[in-house]
């Protein structure tokens, strides 16, 4: 069900966007310069998740041994594990295809599917229903708060809320499922806000780069009722 629902989306937002052309081609070097600015700039979000993940381990088997099953409806759970893949490739599907917010939505994807599965083999961590060693951390979550994040700089408020609520139904969830430890789940919310807002801020500093002396740049966002205009220039 979840590998049809992922294949889906793809072939979905490919035929919105396929007429539409590659202006900026995603690099090796985007992706490790948007991963090298999430934990530079965004240590203390990583670091609070990891001393929050830290705290949560003493309650993690008692949390399982309880609530597994219990904590959400059928339907909700289903829900949550369904954005926790989906959520990012709706966000993405939303960009024009090319453009530097599609690229960069893109790159902060495969970074943080890099980042989470790298700590998810580092770790070694068995699963609560002890289906295999990639519990540490959910990657459910780090792509759902990720998604939400980065919806949050594109769309501000009225799409990040949404979508900050689902990501935390998405971690509930996998509590739920017997699939993640509170412990994963909180450092996966953390990791994904941490490269949400790092590779924002990559492509904001790269267009602030590319702009002449003197010059300047307006970047007018319009979704529906929520429009934000974005100054840039250089001094």
């Amino acid at each position: 069900m979840k590998k049809s629902l992922f294949i889906s989306l793809f072939i979905f937002f490919g035929l919105i966007n396929g007429s539409n052309l590659l202006s900026q081609s995603i690099s090796v070097k985007q992706i490790t310069s948007g991963i090298s600015n999430s934990i530079n700039n965004n240590s203390s979000i990583l670091i609070t998740g990891l001393i929050g993940s830290g705290i949560s381990t003493r309650y993690d088997d008692r949390i399982q041994e309880s609530y597994p099953g219990k904590i959400l409806s059928e339907n909700q759970a289903k829900l949550g594990d369904y954005w926790g893949i989906g959520g990012q490739f709706i966000i993405l599907g939303s960009l024009k295809f090319g453009s530097n917010e599609f690229n960069s939505t893109t790159s902060a994807i495969i970074g943080n599917a890099l980042c989470t599965y790298g700590l998810k083999f580092i770790s070694g961590r068995i699963r609560p229903d002890g289906s295999n060693r990639r519990s540490f951390p959910s990657g459910h979550t780090s792509s759902s708060f990720l998604a939400a994040t980065i919806a949050h700089d594109l769309y501000g408020s009225k799409v990040s809320v949404p979508a900050y609520l689902l990501a935390g139904l998405t971690g509930v969830s996998r509590i739920h499922d017997n699939k993640h430890y509170l412990s994963d789940v909180i450092f996966g919310a953390s990791l994904g806000i941490a490269l949400g807002r790092g590779f924002s801020q990559n492509t904001n500093n790269k267009i602030l780069q590319k702009i002449d002396d003197g010059g300047i740049k307006i970047k007018i966002n319009n979704f529906k009722k929520d429009q934000r205009i974005y100054f840039f220039w250089s001094l």
